[in-house]
Formats: C-alpha cells, sequence, structure tokens
C-alpha cells in the first residue's frame, strides 16, 4: 500500500512553499514507547535477501566520500533546524491570512565539456552538453514517469564550455590534474552547479560519475561540483547506465542526498537520514521490480494510523534516483528527500558566496 505524502514547506527568508506530488513510499509513524528498540532489534535480526542484480563494473567505486557518524549526526540536526524554521514560518502565514507564494528554487548551471586526443574522445558537443541538461531537469520537475511528482528545484543553463586536456579528460577524484580543472574551469557561488564531463578513472576503472556533498563546499570551494562520465551519456557504452540519469542522481548528491540504500537494513532516518524510503540491505543494480532485502515491517500501515503493532514491509526503492537502478528503472525522489534537498541547499548554499 502506497500513501502519496504532500510536503508544505515554506522557507525563512524566501516564502518558500514546496508543495509534493512526489510519488512515495509513506513516511515512517511517530515513534511510540518501545518502538525505536524494536525496529533496531528487528533490523539486527532479520535476514537480508540475496539480490537478483549483481554489480556490474560501473558501480564498484563509490561516487562519494565517506561520511562519518559525526557528519551523519550534525547533517540530521541542521535538517531538522531548517525545516522547523520553514514549518513556524508556514505557520505564522497561516495565521496572519497570507498564503506563502509557491516558487521553487532556481539553480544555476556550468557545464564544462572536457576532450581528449583521440577522436572517441571528443564526442559530446554542445548539443549533447545541452540534452544532458534537459535531463537533470526533467529528473527534478518529476517528468520522467506519471508515478512522479515535481521536487522544488529547477535549473538554469548559464554557459557551456568546452576544452581540450588529455590529463583532464581521466582525470581522477580529486587528483592534481582533477583539482586542476576545476580550479581553473569552476564558475558562480555556492548555488550554481558546475557540471565537469569527461571520462574519469579510480582504481585503474572507469566511473559513472562522482560528486561533493555540500557539506565538503566550504574546505574545497573550488572543487564543489560533480563529474560526470561521457559513457554514461546517450549513445555512451556504460550499458543500461547510458540515458543519461547520472547526472540526476550525482546532483542528489551534491545537494546532500545519500544512497538509498546507506546504512543497509537500518533504514530511514538511520540509513540515509530520509524516513520515506525503505530499508534497503544492498544497491539495486538491475530494475528487480518487487524486490525486498530487508523483511523488516516498518511503516505504519494507513489503514490502521493509531496501532502501532500495524506496521507494512515494503520492497527496496529501486525506482528511487539514489539507487544503483538501471537508467530506465529510476524516475522519482521522495517528498522528504525533497525536504531535506530543501534543507541543506538554504543552509550550506542559499545566499552564500
Amino acid at each position: 500500500m502506497t500513501v502519496v505524502r504532500r510536503a508544505s514547506v515554506v522557507l525563512t527568508g524566501l516564502a518558500l512553499v514546496a508543495t509534493g506530488a512526489l510519488a512515495s513510499t509513506p513516511a515512517h509513524a511517530s515513534a511510540g514507547p518501545g518502538r525505536a528498540s524494536a525496529r533496531a532489534s528487528a533490523a539486527s535480526s532479520a535476514a537480508c535477501l540475496v539480490p537478483t542484480g549483481k554489480p556490474t563494473t560501473w558501480r564498484e567505486v563509490a561516487d562519494t566520500d565517506p561520511v562519518t557518524p559525526g557528519t551523519r549526526s550534525r547533517v540530521a540536526s541542521i535538517v531538522r533546524s531548517e525545516s522547523r524554521s520553514a514549518q513556524e514560518r508556514a505557520a505564522l502565514d497561516d495565521a496572519e491570512g497570507r498564503p506563502a507564494a509557491a516558487s521553487r528554487l532556481v539553480v544555476p548551471v556550468f557545464i564544462h565539456v572536457i576532450h581528449g586526443n583521440k577522436r572517441s574522445e571528443r564526442r559530446i558537443n554542445k548539443r549533447k552538453a545541452r540534452k544532458m541538461f534537459y535531463t537533470l531537469k526533467a529528473g527534478y520537475a518529476g517528468v520522467e514517469n506519471p508515478a512522479a511528482g515535481a521536487t522544488s528545484f529547477t535549473f538554469r543553463l548559464r554557459r557551456i564550455t568546452i576544452s581540450r586536456n588529455a590529463r583532464w579528460f581521466n582525470a581522477s577524484p580529486y587528483s592534481a590534474a582533477d583539482r586542476q580543472m576545476k580550479t581553473r574551469l569552476h564558475r558562480g557561488r555556492a548555488k550554481a552547479l558546475n557540471i565537469y564531463v569527461n571520462r574519469p578513472r579510480s582504481q585503474g576503472q572507469l566511473l559513472l560519475g562522482f560528486s561533493m556533498f555540500p557539506w565538503q563546499r566550504r574546505a574545497r570551494p573550488k572543487l564543489d561540483g560533480v563529474t560526470i562520465s561521457d559513457v554514461s551519456l546517450p549513445g555512451g557504452r556504460a550499458a543500461g547506465y547510458n540515458q543519461g540519469d547520472t547526472v540526476v542522481h550525482e546532483t542528489g548528491h551534491w545537494l546532500g542526498l545519500l544512497h538509498t540504500f546507506e546504512g543497509g537494513c537500518v533504514g530511514g532516518t538511520g540509513g540515509d537520514g530520509v524516513a520515506d524510503t525503505p530499508a534497503e540491505a544492498v544497491p539495486s543494480f538491475t530494475c528487480d521490480e518487487g524486490r525486498n532485502t530487508c523483511n523488516i515491517p516498518e511503516y505504519q500501515d494507513p489503514a490502521f494510523p493509531d496501532d502501532p503493532t500495524k506496521l507494512i514491509d515494503l520492497p527496496d526503492p529501486i525506482h528511487n534516483f539514489m539507487d544503483y537502478s538501471y537508467d530506465f528503472c529510476m524516475y522519482q525522489f521522495t517528498p522528504m528527500q525533497d525536504e531535506r534537498m530543501i534543507a541543506l541547499f538554504m543552509h550550506y548554499r542559499y545566499g552564500r558566496r
């Protein structure tokens, strides 16, 4: 059973209402007495099923830096604080009879295409870069599938540049070549998204892409942004991952989202920090419809909202952009993922240099 949750979030200083028509799983019920301990016990004792999907060479290397427990806790506190401020502003507007103006957060985008020396390393031109940008917009506008809904973000293309540099073309994450490339090409302030299109390698293999989290920007502002491999764009050779959705996934990290399988069977706020993404033991590497790798009844059955014993177990969120499913399989964010992205964008990026 699935519930569509509508999120109304008014941001302090911006008067933004995020109306979530986002398709999602139901949010966790409020924890009653013994609820957290029961869930932890279930998580520790539940046997995780072996997924039918197998990892591919495109997804064997991490696309972000690890997130420490301390960082996870600090970010969760920021999300709660920003969300509380938004709710207080919404209540004030309602009390004074002034409906908050509906709006969306606009993110300026700079795309930097890197070419190598070989002809096969120069297939991405400005037209193909624009097509990638339209895929990014579509993913966050919720138009890839009728079951999805719009997030609070839209994107505005500012500029596309093309550079030819063999060292930059295969630069590994945070290597000297990667740092040089981004230091020279980076444009805009904190809320600007810089996308670098090349063919990065790490540990001897090609990557689909990688990203910085918003809380990493302060220490390395010129390295802020996402890197996308040309093999993941339409026509690329990353079978299953060559419809362009890598840019949607990596931008999710740039806006503060973790993978849906973060934390394994702990799930929810104990895993990816989002309460309406079901727990997932391991990534989906294909499109295993109905897959359920964590047998943990953890969601309140909406038919029995006041009965904490009526919990349901939901299948893995394989259609979520923050899983590792094939591109054709991923098409949605949840309302609470949207709330997390708003909170972290406002805290780390909005109005900052």
